[in-house]
């Protein structure tokens, strides 16, 4: 088989797939058709096991292209267009993103513990106890309990030196889930992805919300499905400089 045959037969196999073609993908498959075919077979892994919709898949996408550590916008507008083919709503995709926008929380969820520890070094630290909590605070993680039904020390800190922050955080997070659009078990998938992206590698919120999602409903399968998914960034790295290279070089 010629060579221009059979970058023909594997771009219409990846369109027939995966439903879209791209310039970069042009670019990579005339640069390394061998390396597009296993790319196209790592594409298709989730879609074979078949433990998330194609729906469903797309809008883990849309979450991991989107989220401010990696803030792809041309995946995110491709993955945005492919969810709404494939039926999502504005309002999913919206509640989608705003999941998503929760990751900037971890710059609490990280830093004040560790700011904590320097300031009882220093002996300036706040108290930081259960049975000391304010009435003001305790309302606080009375509420944060009752809505999202679990609780981890770093929220422990962030409540004891910032309870201002902590109540306008819980209202701006809650609002996704009061839409009740995506299941409880999916926006937890999503927590899972975006914490899990190569970007971010949030280790505890990984472990709490692979936890949740499953006690909604989730199952294991689809929590290694949503991993799987949000690794696939890492070909970003050939499609980029691939398409970034002279054309002379790529045809030598």
């Amino acid at each position: 088989m010629d060579t221009e045959h059979q970058t023909s037969l594997l771009r219409r196999d990846f369109e027939a797939s995966h439903g879209y073609w791209s310039n970069d993908l042009e670019d990579l498959l005339l640069a390394d058709p061998p390396y597009f075919r296993a790319y196209d077979r790592l594409l298709r892994v989730t879609s074979t096991r078949g433990h998330l919709t194609p729906r469903e898949r797309e809008l883990i996408c849309v979450a991991v292209s989107s989220q401010v550590t990696y803030l792809n916008r041309a995946a995110t507008s491709h993955h945005i267009r492919q969810a709404k083919r494939l039926g999502a709503s504005d309002e999913v995709i919206v509640e989608t993103l705003q999941l998503a926008a929760s990751l900037g929380v971890h710059s609490m969820l990280v830093g004040v513990p560790i700011a904590h520890e320097v300031f009882e070094e220093l002996g300036v630290s706040a108290v930081v106890s259960d049975e000391e909590l304010d009435g003001y605070r305790r309302a606080l993680k009375d509420r944060f309990i009752t809505d999202r039904k679990y609780w981890t020390p770093h929220w422990d800190l962030v409540l004891a030196y910032t309870p201002e922050y902590f109540e306008a955080y819980l209202d701006l997070s809650s609002i996704p889930w009061n839409h009740g659009t995506l299941s409880d078990s999916f926006k937890e998938l999503i927590y899972v992805a975006i914490d899990v992206v190569t970007t971010h590698l949030f280790t505890t919120g990984i472990r709490t919300h692979t936890k949740k999602a499953l006690a909604y409903g989730a199952t294991p399968e689809q929590v290694i499905d949503v991993m799987t998914i949000a690794s696939n960034i890492g070909i970003d790295t050939v499609l980029a400089g691939v398409s970034l290279m002279p054309q002379d070089s790529r045809a030598d």
